[in-house]
């Protein structure tokens, strides 16, 4: 990201625009809904939705582009965003006094103190007891300096350390938009909530190129099986972590699990990468479909990871919560029968920045009896009723994003 983090936004803010104006097409989601596919936005209307939250505060950034020139957005909130620092600055003024006797600023930044204690360098501040008391204009550079700093964003490399920060990740796989929703809805509850210092960072959309493919399929009427991006390697298999450790029935099927020529060759694993590279990252959270399961690592070993038990305590809390009948909770080498498989991005995001990592399957897949939705890849994904599906996903989510124990 560049330096200046007030022009990364308005570079994402235009990206976001440029997509808009290039993809705002006749609803999709008046089509699948007559179709029996359920009301899914299209790629335009998901776009939609991200500038509704920007519009609302969020900082949404440009983070690299896919191989056909999408954007790839990030929507950040709580700490890490614009909005989050002037709202702090707002609520607890612009100064604020220190344990010290001193004055702080309201983003932490320390001025000097004024008792007359030495500063590291051995200078004396004024306000010592032989001295006279600052006045209003003695201070207004001080103050001018501590405002121009609470403006900024606390996403430098110093602060991402410091702020515990929350990944979710969503459209990996371009067929499962029951994520995308998710996500979607995820984010507008966010939006409204006291995040407690914490940073969120979400990219609703981690394969635009896959997501548009499967829309010109959905409008034309195509039935298609789409799961990798405009190469078509899988991205949910191009991650570094156990990359290309391939058992035999991943050989038989290779094809249509392609990792791509090496870890991070796609730009759009990539670009994650490099957005993760320097936060400090405790809670990951990815939504896919259609398996009705909350899954935690390890996918490319057998041996399970040291801190299973928490993960386990984590997916367990979500599952019970995310329906009626709850959601089956389990390591994805468990769920996968045992076939090991590498490159996923909980395992990732696990063993590179040591996140507690849930992989979701969002609803359980329920076809019906409609010979449309029986022949169509995408209803085996997306369930029918989104209206059903992600009201108790999002309530079951809300705590583990936001940070809370098991």
């Amino acid at each position: 990201m560049p330096k200046s983090d007030q022009a990364s936004e308005e570079k994402g803010r235009a990206a976001l625009r440029a997509a808009l104006f290039v993809h705002r097409r006749a609803p999709l989601s008046r089509l699948l809904a007559r179709r029996g596919l359920g009301p899914y936005r299209g790629y335009g209307e998901l776009l939609e939705a991200i500038e509704r939250l920007a519009d609302r505060g969020a900082q949404v950034t440009l983070i690299g582009r896919s191989i056909r020139g999408e954007p790839l957005l990030a929507v950040h909130l709580g700490a890490a965003s614009l909005a989050g620092a002037r709202g702090e600055k707002q609520a607890a003024g612009l100064l604020a006094p220190s344990a010290q006797g001193g004055q702080r600023a309201a983003n932490g930044v320390s001025l000097r103190p004024l008792d007359g204690t030495p500063d590291a360098d051995g200078s004396r501040a004024p306000g010592g007891a032989d001295d006279p008391a600052p006045s209003d204009a003695a201070l207004a550079p001080l103050a001018e300096r501590a405002e121009r700093a609470s403006l900024r964003p606390s996403t430098g490399a110093g602060s991402r350390e410091r702020v515990r920060t929350t990944v979710i990740l969503s459209g990996i796989h371009p067929l499962e938009w029951i994520g995308i929703e998710a996500h979607l809805a995820l984010l507008d509850r966010l939006a409204t909530q006291d995040l407690g210092g914490r940073s969120i960072l979400a990219v609703p959309i981690v394969n635009p190129d896959g997501l548009l493919r499967v829309e010109m399929n959905l409008r034309a009427g195509r039935h298609r099986y789409v799961r990798g991006n405009a190469r078509g390697v899988d991205l949910n298999r191009n991650f570094d972590a156990g990359w290309y450790e391939r058992g035999l029935i991943q050989r038989f099927i290779g094809l249509l699990f392609s990792p791509g020529s090496r870890p991070a060759s796609e730009p759009e694993v990539e670009a994650i990468a490099h957005a993760l590279s320097s936060r400090r990252i405790d809670r990951a959270l990815s939504l896919h479909s259609a398996g009705g399961a909350v899954l935690y690592p390890p996918a490319h070993s057998l041996w399970p990871v040291a801190d299973a038990a928490e993960h386990h305590a984590f997916a367990l809390r979500v599952a019970r919560a995310a329906d009626r009948r709850p959601y089956r909770a389990m390591s994805y080498v468990r769920f996968a029968w045992g076939v090991r498989k590498a490159g996923l991005e909980i395992d990732w995001l696990h063993d590179r920045h040591g996140a507690l990592s849930l992989l979701v399957e969002c609803s359980r897949g329920k076809l019906g009896l409609r010979p449309s939705r029986l022949i169509e890849p995408f209803a085996w994904h997306n369930p029918r009723r989104l209206d059903d599906a992600t009201p108790p996903l999002v309530d079951a989510l809300l705590p583990f994003v936001k940070g809370a124990r098991a």
